[in-house]
């Protein structure tokens, strides 16, 4: 029986995919907008106070430096 794999992106996906925008916005390879317009992309709502947030109704609590 072969397993269906899962695609929809879960927490730790979303954290590792920020460390590596910091690091490319760190490095000049990436503006800080252009890292929060991936990290929507990707699914997730900037909140007002800085946090983000899953379709799920998950807030995220991810650096922003």
């Amino acid at each position: 029986m072969i397993e269906k794999i899962e695609r929809e992106l879960v927490a730790i996906d979303y954290f590792n995919l920020n460390a590596v925008l910091i690091k490319m916005v760190r490095n000049g390879q990436l503006s800080q907008i252009e890292r929060e317009e991936l990290l929507q992309k990707a699914g997730l709502v900037k909140l007002e106070n800085g946090n983000w947030k899953q379709d799920t109704q998950n807030t995220l609590t991810i650096e922003n430096k």
